[in-house]
Formats: structure tokens, sequence, C-alpha cells
């Protein structure tokens, strides 16, 4: 017997929605997904129109990687004066992948901790004192990793990341791509109110993986103000210092 990760993932989903939702409480205009803001008929095609745009999916190229770290960060908040995308983290994400020789993953998701080696398996609720099986199919685990948010957030929107420089980022000389104006304006329209917007995106010269990214809005409607987010950063590339080892202490679920 194993447990399924999708109950977890259900409740947050419905949390991080709530920010966006008191930003546009005034207003009746439909509000897109912020689990999945590419997802309607508004994105901006899959790659990039020239060569100072960004291609869609550099995500997978994070596969070529023999290992790294991420952390991941999901805001989403409301309150009676002026956020900041940044303002509140309702869910942080972290963990260590390993590609090469054996795919493995060790992560910390809602507070509960994940780790994957080859064909097996664990979650552990309790901070790593007990753990239990769980199916290494599920493709909840690995909904869980950057490449998946990153795809949701950026790729959605490739034509609309236009080069602003080379600079180096968490170690890493990057390409740096800023969003352009017509994404504030698609927020704004759909909340129907002002909103602050920002979209940044470093991706690696040696490579093309992306590194470090933020994609967030604050919006204000009255005296109530909500904002809503995600960045992620990837650390750590090829260091040896990432492993991940099965745990000891598996308690059998019974049957």
């Amino acid at each position: 017997m194993t447990v399924s990760l999708k109950r977890t993932r259900g409740f947050v989903a419905i949390g991080l929605a709530i920010g966006l939702i008191v930003a546009a409480c005034s207003n009746s205009s439909p509000v897109q997904n912020p689990l999945n803001p590419g997802g309607g008929n508004n994105g901006g095609g899959s790659n990039g129109g020239g060569s100072s745009s960004l291609v869609a999916g550099l995500s997978s190229n994070l596969d070529s990687l023999t290992s790294y770290q991420f952390s991941e960060s999901m805001a989403g908040s409301s309150s009676g004066s002026q956020a900041t995308p940044a303002s509140t983290s309702s869910v942080v994400i972290s963990g260590t992948v390993v590609n090469k020789p054996t795919r493995s993953i060790s992560m910390n998701a809602y507070g509960v901790q994940y780790i994957l080696v080859g064909t097996q398996a664990w979650t552990s609720y309790d901070a790593g004192n007990t753990w239990t099986s769980i199916d290494p199919t599920d493709a909840s685990l690995t909904d869980l990793l950057p490449g998946k948010n990153y795809a949701s957030w950026f790729d959605a929107y490739s034509t609309n990341f236009k080069v602003a420089g080379d600079e180096s980022k968490n170690g890493v000389q990057c390409t740096h791509y800023k969003g352009d104006s017509s994404l504030g304006s698609l927020y704004q329209g759909i909340t129907g109110v002002s909103a602050s917007f920002q979209a940044d995106l470093w991706v690696a010269k040696d490579g093309n993986y992306p590194v470090s990214g933020v994609y967030g809005f604050s919006a204000a409607s009255g005296n109530q103000a909500g904002s809503f987010g995600y960045s992620f950063d990837v650390t750590h590339i090829n260091d040896g210092s990432n492993q991940v080892t099965p745990p000891a202490n598996v308690v059998p679920i019974p049957s």
C-alpha cells in the first residue's frame, strides 16, 4: 500500500488562490487560474519570435545536469494595505535532484518530506522521524520540481521575455531576461485594478537551463490589496555534496 500526493497538493492550490481573489474582490471580471497562468487562451506562443526573445522548453535542460539543489516559493497574500509580490510566502519547496548515475530526489514540500531513489520512494510527515513508502511513478512527485512550475509561469509567455543583458546569478554566468510591459497590462486587465508586476529570468549561458526567476504581481482595490507570484532558484550545480540516500526508519503500512 502506498500514499498518494494529490490530496496534499489540492489543499495548497486552494490556499494560493486566495490572494488573487481578494485583490479582485470589487470587480466581476473573470480571474485567471493563478496556478497555471498560461493555461487559458492568452499564451504567447511556444518559441521566441527573434534572437532576443526567450525560447520555451528550457527547463528540460535541468535533466542534463548531473545534480543540483533548488528552492521555489509560491506567494499568496491579502491585506488592508498594498503588498508586494514577494511579501508573503505561502508555499516553499526545496530539495536536491541527482540525475546521474541514479535518478534520486530529496525534497521538502508543504512541510512534508519526500525521497526518491531509483525505483523506490518514501514520504515523512514528522520531520524525518518515520517514513512510509509511496508510489515512485506518481507524477505528483515530479510535478513539484521547478521544471513543472517553470513551464506554467514562463514558457506560456516566452515571446514576452526579452534579453536585458548578461549577469552572474547563483554563481552561474547567465543571460538575464525581463518580461515586457504587455505582461503587466495583461494582469491589470484581468483583475480590473492597478497592479505592480515583476517578471525576471536568468538562464545559464553554458547549458541553457533556468537558474533563477521571479514572476509575480501585487494589486490593490480600495482598502484591499493582494499579492501573488512564483520564484525559484537553482544552486549547487553538479556539486559533489549533492547526495540522496534511502531513509533507514521506514514503517510499513498495513495492507
